[in-house]
């Protein structure tokens, strides 16, 4: 366990620092719009590179680090993820502090980019564990995943409403104690498997090989619609709860806590649950995505108590959906293009949050019930794929 920790705490601060960042971005731009800072379009069109600036950094900033990875080793790249977002929050915090958003923006980017520490420290798990210690580790990493999604967005709740700044100046923290940690672990590093070539291409070969693939085209085309759409209920029912019912910071990450106790719920309790009382994965996959886009749909026009109930059951419901398509492309794919399948998974989750920002700037004449209604109608619209690909199958 020992061994392990610094890898751990690798996935940890990667999910973590994700969650923790939106209580205080909707507070933030709260108070700049209190304070008349700018105009309302402005405004709206700052919070959307707010929010998406971190997944279009994402979605390059992933292949860029596995190419780091493999051209430098395991660690020597975690050092330059915990160091990269080490100063993406240094940027934020400026920016928080000073009310220069340019600051808050370029951090957003920098933490997108850097946002790929917790592959890397999976796989270097793995490259160090055994065959009888493999799913036994594997399973602490989902434990951590789980306890970093509850715990985020509580935790930048709570620090919020001591000081706007602190949940950043936490994390600049954290970042430094995991560079600690991974500096002086004792871990013997593999060789470097690649020549380093970089390619911003990278990210987009995934999605045509996907459209090229007869199975995998129909299961990708499901994930990324459930992805955008639960993207656009995440991100905007956190607003809805900020701006409109007027949430004190602690309320607002409990509220988005709940939706991270869902997760793990949906992980821990709700999939086992279905596996054994449905056949077939696709069929759990369908009806868990239809599950997950009424609730979002009643979450559109319901009043403020029943959003906690609410996305605690679209959080459970999302979840098994994701687990069951990660595990129908990753069974579609041949054994040596895991890594590629698993790819897929990873930019079209950048891709649906970046999209999902871009509709912030909307927000001045489109009201936040209808978005949320647009992200359950396209989560629903999500199992229509799986049914093309049932009927292709058939034929």
């Amino acid at each position: 366990m020992r061994d392990m920790l610094p890898f751990l705490a690798a996935v940890f601060i990667d999910l973590f620092s994700f969650g923790l960042m939106y209580p205080v971005i909707v507070i933030l731009f709260r108070d700049l719009g209190a304070a008349h800072a700018y105009a309302p379009a402005t405004l709206n069109l700052l919070l959307s590179l707010t929010f998406s600036l971190f997944p279009l950094g994402m979605f390059f900033g992933a292949s860029l680090l596995g190419d780091l990875s493999d051209a430098l080793g395991r660690r020597r790249t975690l050092l330059i993820c915990m160091t990269g977002l080490g100063l993406a929050y240094t940027l934020m915090f400026l920016g928080v502090e000073t009310r220069i958003v340019g600051f808050l923006l370029a951090g957003r980017l920098l933490s997108g980019l850097m946002a790929g520490a917790a592959p890397i420290a999976q796989a270097a798990m793995m490259d160090h564990s055994t065959p009888e210690r493999r799913g036994h580790d594997m399973s602490r990493v989902v434990l951590v995943n789980c306890l970093a999604l509850a715990s985020a967005p509580a935790a930048g709740g709570v620090l919020t409403d001591l000081w706007l700044p602190l949940p950043l100046l936490v994390t600049m923290g954290l970042c430094a104690a995991v560079f600690v940690l991974i500096y002086h672990a004792r871990f013997a590093e593999a060789a470097p498997r690649a020549a380093l070539a970089l390619s911003w291409r990278r990210p987009f070969t995934n999605f045509v090989l996907a459209a090229q693939h007869p199975r995998i085209r129909w299961l990708a085309l499901a994930f990324f619609l459930f992805q955008f759409g639960f993207a656009i209920y995440y991100v905007y029912v956190i607003v809805l709860m900020g701006n409109v019912y007027r949430l004190e910071p602690s309320l607002l990450g409990l509220f988005t806590g709940t939706m991270g106790v869902g997760f793990v719920v949906g992980s821990t309790l709700g999939y086992p649950v279905l596996a054994k009382l449905i056949p077939g994965e696709a069929r759990i996959c369908g009806l868990s995505l239809i599950l997950c886009g009424v609730f979002i749909l009643l979450a559109a026009d319901a009043g403020e108590a029943w959003q906690w109930p609410l996305v605690f059951l679209a959080a459970v419901a999302n979840c098994a959906a994701y687990i069951t398509l990660l595990s129908l492309i990753s069974g579609a794919a041949a054994a040596d293009a895991q890594g590629w399948a698993m790819g897929i998974g990873s930019a079209a989750v950048a891709l649906a949050f970046f999209l999902s920002g871009l509709i912030a700037n909307g927000l001045t004449v489109i009201p936040l019930p209808a978005i949320i209604a647009l992200g359950g109608a396209i989560v629903v619209a999500a199992a229509l794929p799986l049914w093309r690909l049932r009927q292709t199958s058939a034929a």
